[in-house]
């Protein structure tokens, strides 16, 4: 686990008591751990729809509750000094069945930062998503055109706005950090409950869960016909959420590797590293993949001295680590 070396636990000069929204889930209990051994107080609040409260350190304050409940009694009972938002729903095929639950994420959002305009918390750190550039290819920066083409991403850009307005209005100071395809294990054991994504479905057929991987599509333009995605550690992710709050920048910034790997090389990668052939087989297209999704991190070295540390054979191992050790 990384130790902050900079500003530490220091927010405008005292101590912080942080609040992580979804933190019982996959990257917010990570998120929990690390800033907790950073010396930070934290407050956790989740529905545990997806989260599970053994992954919560004991030593944080825990509140069960969905975003859109009210959330006064966790701002009366805790003086916060930061936000770190990570709970919303994320898959994108369900986004593009179930726009009415998905839109949850926007009224929730506007629910957390009415109570932060009410207790005065000024600065929040907001999980978006690198869906928010639709089908944009190639190495996409920060100033490439938002169009979302899944509802999922939707939400994540009017987040996006919502939280860029109360900044203006309130003087909240925020960072939206625009993450791609979060894999690994930060050392929590983590099994997605509801596996959606491709990490977690490699390895649900690794230990006998599934009988093999649907590969969504070979006809894309890439250079093998399967969507290229940048995947980028969970605790690399988490450091640069945590850096984001001593920060003196409000807006948006990409956090990712670089570097794409097809869904196809994923799957022959983890046959490599594990050293067991993964049985696939290719499925139909799903609605509202774009082909490329890579992220420049240029922006995230500048700004947060941010850089990733941990390859895609990294993430593959400690993910099939932690998934053996829970079967």
């Amino acid at each position: 686990m990384f130790l902050i070396t900079k500003l530490g636990v220091l927010i405008r000069g005292k101590m912080a008591t942080i609040l992580v929204t979804g933190g019982a889930g996959f990257i917010g209990s990570v998120a929990v751990k690390t800033l907790l051994s950073n010396g930070y107080s934290v407050v956790v609040v989740d529905n545990l729809s997806k989260g599970k409260k053994d992954l919560v350190d004991s030593k944080a304050k825990f509140y069960e509750l969905d975003l859109v409940d009210d959330l006064s009694k966790v701002f009366e009972e805790n003086k916060i000094d930061a936000v770190i938002h990570f709970a919303a729903y994320k898959a994108v095929e369900e986004s593009m069945e179930n726009a009415v639950k998905y839109s949850s994420n926007i009224t929730g959002t506007i629910n957390l930062l009415n109570r932060m305009v009410e207790h005065n918390v000024k600065k929040i750190i907001f999980s978006s998503s690198a869906a928010v550039y639709g089908e944009e290819k190639g190495v996409i920066s920060e100033d490439n055109e938002t169009n979302p083409c899944n509802y999922y991403g939707f939400t994540k850009l009017e987040c996006e706005k919502i939280i860029e307005w109360y900044g203006k209005v309130y003087g909240i100071g925020y960072v939206s950090l625009r993450y791609f395809n979060v894999a690994g294990d930060g050392g929590l054991k983590y099994m997605d409950p509801d596996a959606k994504n491709i990490f977690p479905i490699i390895m649900e057929v690794l230990v006998g869960k599934r009988e093999k991987v649907v590969v969504f599509g070979n006809d894309y333009d890439t250079r093998d016909g399967t969507c290229i995605r940048d995947y980028i550690d969970v605790t690399d992710l988490v450091k640069a959420h945590i850096l984001a709050l001593d920060v003196d920048y409000n807006g948006v910034i990409n956090l990712g590797t670089s570097k794409g790997v097809s869904v196809k090389e994923l799957v022959d990668w983890t046959s490599e590293v594990i050293g067991k052939q993964v049985p696939f087989e290719y499925g139909d297209r799903r609605a509202g993949d774009p082909p490329t999704l890579i992220a420049s991190n240029e922006k995230a070295l500048k700004v947060l001295n941010w850089k990733p540390e941990r390859s895609v054979k990294d993430m593959i191992k400690s993910t099939y680590d932690a998934y053996k050790q829970r079967v």
